[in-house]
């Protein structure tokens, strides 16, 4: 009887059994077949990185391997759940792979039975971004010192914080390269760090960071680390080169028994050094892990030959690197390279090219533009709007909604109108001190006041305290702007720039080197405006460009992608505009001060121009900077470009004119909040893991 059911097994297994030979190219084929012991994926772009982890995953079901017996990292429960659907597809058996998820999805999975062992209860608590910030908020209460400096937000205290902890580096060294203005706050942010854990582990609680840490630290009983090296017999990690050191000494502690550890990345593709993620993991994976094999996925099914060759040319000049080669039989047409004479003419340009995309019949949707910043699409997104191209934009929020550049026109329309009761509410509730009562005070005095010359004198007749305090910080500002020898509106914006707003920028904002470039940007754009009233006029139009939210979603599909190109990491389209390649723009300025970071700049390139299948454009503006009033050339990268490969063509003169136009569709689809944005981690919530 026994043999008899064996006997079926055999004939159920080799019914669904998998012609890999057929199914995979033998480059993967050698992976699935040949990926026992310590083994390196070097997976590059577009090249079946997902097929061969899913291939390999169902290669070991079919050789009897327990699906409990796999363990599958990736860093996207998005990505896990697409695996384990192609896995039961290939087997056709509705059996999930246990241990399949994020990092912090199998860290939560064991913590939840071993906790005791590091001093937390079972039903310990997870943390998300904002139950972290709250309790960080607590702690700056406690700790933050009676001066008049502006002291660092919860958010970026919590960030600080996060990313020492993420690359186990010393908080003192974090601040001095990451959040320079931080750093005479050094010991009250030490103090505010010791609090946090206190407290954390007196609610029973862990936030994202603490689920790896504790992990590991878990893992260091021998007895636990030995029963799930034991359990998982083999192990297999997605996207290796965004790996931090925690994360990597979790899967070496895993791996110790069985030594099965397959690990799939492209170090060509590692950009994500502010999360502390470590391109050494996967340099160094040979050194860590004795007799590895070395795999390489070089064949493309994405790009033509002609787009490869500009990838290779770039990634090439890196020193730090595992050489390869992207290889494809795509045919296509040599990517072109468009100077113009700045950021206007530049918009200009690609929004026609765009058109002509469109008129010719390419899919909206099969279209792109990529930029380094997210401040260098702004006279992109006016050229636009003129021509009512409708687009999505990925990753952040729409330019005249980011909140820094609704703070400055605030001021432009309060200096415009005393009587603006929205601007003044926004204005005032910035300071400290000021309360939604005390700015209602403010508001009222201020009603009716003949001009904005009396302006200070009216608050300070109604506020006392610290809503006074808070009302001398703004009255400091507002005096520059009534005295500024010059009230062009690009001039109001620079002296705002050069205000206490900006120390408030740089206390609030993780990202305020971006908010401030953004600011610059609105300040290039006020250059074409003589009349403050014009200005604020025409930034009011373009605030209503969005499609109605009812409409967002049945319009998606048919609008061109905006994006920054970290955002535009693992997807593809037809055609692919890589805009403001320019010296100081990208790569970055910060770039050539950090170590390697110019490797990572171009690595980050790469990961643009691999996004395009059949048609690349490269542009930049002759004349950029913060300001556009000096010449800042092309960025050096394009000099390491072979220019066989490239039709460069010579430059286009063309006249600019901004026209508004508020029937055009604009919807911008955040798919990260700025808010929750953490180094170290690509989670928000709880649900992420």
């Amino acid at each position: 009887m026994e043999k008899t059911r064996c006997d079926m097994m055999q004939s159920h297994i080799y019914e669904f059994m998998i012609n890999f030979e057929k199914e995979l190219n033998a480059e993967q084929l050698a992976v699935v077949q040949n990926g026992d012991g310590p083994c390196l994926v070097l997976a590059g772009a577009g090249s079946g990185k997902t097929r061969t982890i899913t291939y390999r995953v169902a290669y070991l079901l079919e050789k009897g391997i327990k699906p409990e017996n796999i363990l599958l990292v990736t860093f996207t429960n998005k990505a896990a759940n697409e695996m384990k659907e192609r896995v039961k597809k290939l087997t056709n058996q509705e059996r999930a792979l246990p241990w399949s998820g994020t990092f912090h999805h199998i860290a939560f999975r064991i913590l939840r039975q071993y906790a005791p062992l590091i001093g937390y209860g079972n039903n310990f608590s997870v943390l998300d971004s904002d139950d972290s910030e709250s309790i960080i908020k607590i702690c700056i209460k406690e700790n933050k010192p009676d001066s008049n400096q502006r002291f660092p937000s919860a958010s970026n205290v919590l960030s600080a914080i996060s990313f020492a902890r993420n690359a186990r580096r010393p908080l003192p060294e974090v601040l001095e390269e990451r959040f320079p203005q931080s750093l005479m706050f050094l010991s009250e942010i030490e103090r505010i760090a010791v609090a946090y854990e206190r407290r954390k582990k007196e609610a029973n609680a862990m936030d994202f960071d603490d689920l790896l840490l504790n992990l590991l630290l878990l893992l260091n009983d021998d007895s636990v680390a030995r029963k799930f090296a034991t359990e998982f017999q083999y192990i297999l990690v997605d996207e290796y080169q965004d790996t931090n050191s925690i994360q990597a000494a979790i899967i070496k502690k895993l791996a110790v028994v069985h030594k099965n550890i397959l690990v799939v990345g492209d170090d060509a593709q590692s950009i994500y050094s502010f999360r502390a993620a470590m391109i050494e993991n996967i340099l160094q994976f040979e050194k860590d892990y004795p007799g590895a094999k070395i795999f390489k996925l070089e064949t493309n099914y994405r790009s033509s030959r002609e787009i490869l060759e500009v990838a290779n040319s770039i990634i090439e000049n890196n020193r730090a690197q595992y050489k390869k080669s992207l290889k494809t039989i795509l045919e296509g047409e040599k990517p072109d390279l468009f100077p113009q004479l700045d950021q206007q003419s530049e918009g200009q340009f690609v929004a026609e090219k765009i058109a002509e995309l469109l008129k010719a019949g390419t899919s909206p949707s099969e279209i792109s533009v990529l930029f380094r910043a997210a401040h260098h699409s702004q006279m992109l997104e006016v050229e636009l709007v003129q021509r009512g191209i409708a687009y999505d934009y990925r990753g952040g929020v729409r330019f005249f909604e980011r909140s820094h550049i609704k703070d400055v026109l605030a001021f432009l329309r309060a200096l415009n109108n005393v009587a603006d009761s929205a601007a003044w509410l926004r204005l005032l509730m910035h300071e400290e001190g000021i309360g939604p009562a005390a700015a209602q005070k403010v508001i009222e005095t201020l009603r009716g006041l003949p001009s904005a010359n009396v302006v200070i004198d009216a608050g300070r007749s109604v506020l006392s305290g610290k809503a006074l305090s808070g009302w001398e910080n703004f009255a400091a500002i507002w005096d520059k702007l009534l005295t500024a020898p010059i009230t062009v509106p690009n001039e109001l914006i620079q002296t705002i720039l050069k205000s206490s707003y900006r120390d408030y920028l740089e206390a609030e904002f993780v990202d305020s080197k971006e908010r401030l470039q953004d600011l610059m940007q609105l300040a290039l754009f006020a250059e074409k405006f003589d009349d403050l009233s014009e200005f604020l006029a025409s930034t009011t139009l373009q605030e209503n460009f969005a499609a109605p939210k009812s409409e967002q979603k049945s319009v998606r599909s048919d609008k061109i992608i905006l994006s920054t190109v970290h955002q535009a990491k693992g997807l593809e389209w037809e055609a692919v505009f890589i805009i403001n390649l320019a010296n100081g723009s990208f790569p970055s300025e910060r770039s050539a001060r950090e170590p390697r970071g110019l490797e990572e700049e171009r690595r980050l390139l790469y990961v643009a121009i691999t996004r395009a299948k059949r048609k690349l454009f490269l542009t930049y503006p002759m004349a950029g900077g913060m300001y556009g009033d000096f010449l800042s050339g092309p960025s050096r990268f394009l000099d390491e470009i072979n220019p066989d490969f490239i039709n460069d063509h010579s430059l286009l003169s063309t006249d600019v004119t901004v026209l508004n136009d508020p029937s055009a569709g604009v919807e911008y689809v955040s798919e990260e909040e700025p808010k929750k944005l953490r180094p170290g981690s690509f989670l928000r919530d709880i649900d992420d893991l």
